[in-house]
């Protein structure tokens, strides 16, 4: 017989299946560690749903022979109950990147072997066990850290592939529908350590709230959450249209913004716009403190640069600002080859492709208009053409601004081509960007074509 608490999760179940838009699909991937939330959702889906449940296990190899024993009990539950299960091991402690904490790691591999397996079964959703605790310790967690009003809408309940249909059901209510219906479970005993900033809100924090402030505090903070998406919904679709009309192409940069356009944004919607940017990346969302210490940054107008994740950095000026991985802050080696009119050059310099020809002067017929390619006069048939960084030729490049019609920051310059030719009896430069072809005696043209092999 069906009792209280079973129907009560049954029909938030189905309620978050209907408003999360996967109720109807055709199957599903569950994320079991073997814990009480995923043993319940595991459960639910068993019982509830219409369409194939596969689950899944990452053991992650951060608790020896506990983590092994985690691994065969969802192996075993989910065979003599006829579920198909993955089961991947991995060390994350020896598997992270550079930089990375071990938690975090821990959700990056676990998410993307979720999303290997739910590819390789054709399912359309990942659905994880997510509880109502889990959203209102994660905003306290957030709000005490910093953050804006994207971090207080807490775990959302769907995003993208992932679905997480027990964020509205109670810890407790799950585990005692586990122990009505003889369902076994495993605690992960790190749960009880407060050596982790998230256990000593989760075991000490808001067990105090709730015993001195507010008996319901939960409901209060699920409550804010709900609010805050909702607003953070409307700011996302605001900071799409802002974000349009700040970027910018660049032909190497991650990313680029026009600044003075930036400048103009008021401080909030600034920020909405500098987490999209980063989303869009891939990036980590930085906290508040990083976000508005960036935007003090822009404001200023000044050379700066800030760290946002692992390698990856902003670079402000006061006419463009770049999302960069440190390598491209370095200018690589010069490179030449020889030009004549028998054989073209074609030469590779860091994110560029030069290639090069020359020919009569009264067969070019060209006149230099665009940022990719050139136009330099030579008296001779034959000589060296070189390319190095434009960094070299800052002293050139400030007295002749007012000749390109693109613009080049600091951060730009040491991967910005500029293009020499020498010779016996001549010699000319040329930068992509120039507004017309470079002027100049001679019989012959050396054609320049320039193009990023990144973007």
């Amino acid at each position: 017989m069906q009792t209280s608490v079973e129907y009560s999760l049954r029909r938030e179940f189905e309620s978050a299946g209907k408003r999360q838009g996967w109720w109807d699909a055709g199957g599903m991937l569950v994320a079991c560690s073997g814990g009480g939330d995923s043993m319940a959702l595991l459960s639910l889906a068993r019982m509830s749903f219409k369409g194939r449940v596969v689950a899944a296990h990452l053991e992650h190899g951060l608790r020896g022979e506990a983590s092994a024993a985690d691994a065969m009990f969802v192996e075993e539950h989910c065979r003599t109950r006829g579920i198909v299960c993955h089961v991947r091991r991995v060390n994350v402690a020896e598997s992270r990147v550079k930089g990375e904490s071990v938690e975090t790691a821990g959700r990056r591999m676990r998410y993307e072997f979720f999303e290997e397996i739910r590819r390789a079964e054709n399912l359309p959703f990942v659905v994880t066990a997510h509880n109502a605790e889990d959203v209102a310790e994660t905003l306290a967690h957030r709000f005490f850290r910093g953050t804006g009003v994207a971090g207080l809408s807490g775990i959302t309940g769907l995003r993208g592939h992932i679905a997480r249909p027990l964020v509205r059901c109670g810890r407790d209510e799950l585990r005692a529908f586990l122990r009505e219906r003889g369902i076994p479970w495993r605690e992960d005993e790190t749960n009880a350590s407060n050596r982790y900033t998230r256990n000593r809100i989760r075991n000490e924090l808001m067990p105090w709230v709730r015993s001195n402030i507010n008996g319901a505090a939960d409901r209060s903070l699920l409550g804010l959450a709900d609010e805050c998406a909702e607003l953070s919904g409307r700011l996302a679709s605001e900071a799409a249209v802002f974000l349009r009309l700040v970027a910018r192409d660049h032909p190497f940069a991650l990313a680029a913004w026009d600044a003075p356009a930036a400048r103009r944004l008021p401080d909030t919607q600034m920020a909405e716009v500098l987490r999209l940017q980063g989303a869009l990346l891939g990036l980590p969302v930085p906290d508040r403190h990083g976000t508005l210490e960036l935007g003090g940054l822009i404001r200023r107008g000044a050379r700066a640069r800030f760290q946002w994740a692992g390698n990856v950095e902003v670079c402000c000026d006061k006419s463009l600002l770049g999302w960069l991985t440190r390598d491209m802050l370095t200018s690589p080696p010069e490179a030449r080859a020889v030009l004549s009119e028998a054989a073209p050059a074609s030469l590779r310099w860091g994110p560029w492709t030069l290639t090069s020809r020359l020919v009569r002067r009264a067969d070019a017929n060209y006149r230099a208009r665009g940022v990719s390619r050139g136009l330099m006069i030579s008296r001779d048939n034959r000589g060296i053409i070189s390319v190095s960084g434009a960094n070299n030729f800052i002293g050139i490049i400030g007295k002749n601004k007012n000749n390109f019609h693109v613009k080049i920051p600091w951060w730009s310059a040491r991967l910005t081509p500029f293009i020499s030719w020498e010779s016996e009896n001549s010699s000319a430069d040329w930068l992509p960007g120039t507004r017309e072809e470079v002027r100049g005696d001679g019989d012959y043209a050396i054609i320049a074509d320039v193009s990023a092999n990144v973007t």
